[in-house]
């Protein structure tokens, strides 16, 4: 296993990307993260090592069996602050109070949200396009976590299910759902059995946009976003300790 270095889960990956870009593509922080992270065993215990060029692009990629992934990072909690849509939304962040703008539109961007999907030219959307613009999804990472729940239990039908479903052959490198949910460090989104997400606001099986719909609806989902975004980078840096030599 190769050393860590530095893993500080606190590090904001805003403030090693050039001024106006996007720190899923150009902070070197963040790759490095990543490939520390989830370079590791398999369920069946098969090595994941990614590796990375000197290019942006590929941005991580592993391969194994003849088989290549191209794996791009997404940033998996939203504020929402540039989304002009629904209506409901737009409103709902307008009303809030100073404080409440200052605690929620504005957070840091550490490792806790962050994920890594796969990418193939073939095959569009990508999992991180439909999670942002699918408006049953709207960058949700609970309503997510329930597309891949139903697609490992052969549930028929979800938002995400034809992306899902174009990207099977990777999800089946995780085997189930809860060995993606530990491989991944999703544990405080699912119940401990891993039989039912746990949702930022109450789920109504898909009916309904993913977006807040009231200033008390975003302040719940905030809320349950940053709880959860410290949550996993407090297990991301506990796993870190614990698997790799220097952190």
């Amino acid at each position: 296993m190769e050393e860590a270095g530095e893993f500080d889960d606190d590090y904001n990956f805003r403030d090693d990307t050039p001024a106006g870009k996007d720190p899923d593509s150009r902070s070197p922080t963040l790759r490095q993260y990543h490939r520390i992270l989830w370079s590791k065993p398999l369920p069946d215990g098969r090595p994941f090592e990614l590796h990375a060029g000197r290019a942006l692009s590929p941005y991580l990629a592993y391969e194994a069996d003849g088989t290549e992934f191209v794996l791009g990072s997404d940033a998996i909690t939203s504020s929402y602050t540039r989304w002009s849509r629904p209506k409901s939304l737009v409103n709902a962040i307008a009303s809030l109070d100073e404080d409440q703008r200052s605690r929620y539109l504005n957070p840091p961007y550490t490792i806790g949200s962050a994920m890594i999907w796969p990418v193939r030219r073939k095959d569009r959307p990508t999992m991180n396009t439909a999670r942002g613009f699918r408006l049953l999804i709207a960058d949700r990472m609970d309503l997510t976590l329930e597309c891949i729940r139903r697609h490992y239990a052969g549930e028929p039908w979800s938002p995400l299910a034809d992306v899902i479903n174009a990207y099977a052959d990777y999800f089946e490198l995780f085997e189930g759902f809860t060995e993606f949910v530990e491989f991944f460090h999703f544990q405080d989104l699912v119940t401990p059995d891993c039989d039912e997400v746990r949702f930022y606001l109450p789920f109504d099986n898909f009916k309904r946009s993913g977006t807040p719909t009231t200033t008390d609806e975003y302040v719940e989902y905030r809320e349950k976003t940053l709880e959860f975004i410290e949550g996993r980078k407090r297990r991301m840096a506990e796993w870190v300790s614990e698997h790799h030599s220097r952190n």
